[in-house]
């Protein structure tokens, strides 16, 4: 049990709370002899945390660092860690990068990694977050034990999670089975309250790790919980779950991709689709997009198509942007805004991404596409890039897309585009 400050000092740390002076609080953290303050400062700057990290700076992050690598009280280092963990949870791994420059350096004497186990066996969340951050970061057989024990045991659900973070990070097939078990976590499995947003994580966080470790348990998981009732779960599953590649993946994830019931998940297949793309090797490239051509069909709904449209338009990755836009010119979809979408993208910065979009402009329905062109030509200044190519496309439209295609110089292998979309 710690024991409290006095309601003097107490009094006082409230008041340099609400006066914002969260620098005097920081001191008495630092630097005062009574473990009672300390620990009440700690605490009183943890209530504040919502005002402390509007006005947090870089002196004040690292001033809180070095306390708790200091700090001789595990009760005042957890509500430090409390503070931090609110404000940036990355800021855990500057405190564990301390530790590996200087693993003797510890607040009790016991070096790192040692230190982790002994704070891995504490009441404090706070505490066991930082020890199994660390347990990642060493990977030894110790510690992957620890993390498997954490995996089975862990009631904290920020902790778990890290927990399964790092076991992705780690990359052991031993983590598969109770990494598994968190894909069907649910509020009943836990004594605390658990938050809706937090077992959303919980399972995110699990999905990822299994992506990460990569083997063929790992798959077969996923596989399982695409099956699953669990509808959140499943679009982040088949979002992710391409990264595995397009030889074991395209298959499940087309199957999704023609679902009328649940856009977000229509979505999330569009998702997982280019990153098969992305995710093959050169050599495959060609092949792995035939197949997905003909397990998605030529015949595909407007509410698909968009979903591709919308890959181009969003994504932050140009490589997605130029496999989707290659995409939609080898769909029988030739709509409003599929068709908005690629004229956009004659404008891209990018020159990859211009040059697929119009080699997929002269793929698809020439009447819909003279049409729209001459609009297009009227609205863009005559003698740019975009220009050039939209006048190129309206003088090379023809019934035979491949025919215009020919004429193209180094357009001419975007039928296969491995060239252009596996860029970065």
């Amino acid at each position: 049990m710690v024991d409290q400050p006095s309601p003097r000092e107490s009094d006082y740390l409230y008041t340099l709370a609400n006066r914002g002076e969260y620098g005097g609080i920081i001191r008495h953290i630092q630097h005062h002899d009574d473990q009672s303050v300390r620990y009440g400062a700690a605490g009183v700057l943890a209530e504040s945390v919502h005002s402390f990290e509007e006005v947090m700076t870089p002196e004040a992050r690292k001033a809180l660092i070095t306390a708790v690598l200091d700090e001789p009280s595990d009760a005042v280092r957890a509500n430090i860690l409390k503070v931090l963990l609110h404000v940036d949870e990355s800021i855990i791994d500057n405190v564990i990068a301390r530790l590996e420059m200087e693993p003797r350096s510890t607040p009790t004497g016991t070096p790192y990694p040692l230190i982790l186990t002994k704070w891995h066996a504490k009441r404090w969340p706070e505490l066991r977050y930082l020890a199994v951050a660390g347990f990642g970061s060493v990977a030894s057989q110790s510690t992957i034990s620890k993390l498997r024990t954490t995996l089975n045991r862990e009631e904290n659900l920020r902790v778990l999670r890290r927990a399964i973070e790092e076991s992705g990070n780690v990359g052991d097939e031993r983590f598969v089975t109770p990494i598994q078990e968190h894909l069907r976590v649910d509020e009943e499995q836990y004594q605390q309250s658990a938050n809706e947003s937090a077992l959303r994580e919980v399972k995110e966080a699990a999905v990822e790790a299994l992506v990460k470790i990569g083997t063929n348990a790992a798959y077969e998981a996923l596989v399982t919980a695409s099956r699953g009732t669990d509808e959140e779960l499943k679009e982040h599953v088949i979002s992710e779950i391409g990264k595995f590649g397009a030889q074991k993946t395209v298959d499940l994830i087309v199957d999704e991709l023609h679902n009328e019931e649940n856009d977000e998940l229509r979505g999330e297949a569009a998702e997982g689709i280019i990153t098969s793309f992305t995710q093959t090797d050169f050599e495959e490239g060609h092949s792995v997009r035939e197949e997905a051509l003909d397990l998605i069909g030529e015949d595909v709904s407007t509410s698909v198509s968009n979903e591709f449209a919308d890959i181009v338009r969003e994504s932050p990755r140009k490589s997605e942007q130029r496999n989707a836009a290659w995409l939609l010119g080898q769909l029988d979809t030739t709509d409003q805004e599929t068709l908005e979408c690629l004229l956009a993208s004659l404008e891209d910065d990018d020159a990859y991404l211009r040059k697929v979009a119009t080699a997929s402009l002269t793929n698809l329905d020439p009447i819909k596409v003279e049409d729209k062109m001459e609009t297009y030509l009227e609205q863009v200044e005559e003698g740019t890039e975009a220009h050039k190519l939209a006048t190129f496309i309206k003088e090379n439209i023809k019934d035979e897309a491949e025919e215009a295609k020919k004429e193209l110089v180094n357009y001419s292998y975007v039928g296969s585009p491995s060239d252009y979309t596996a860029q970065q």
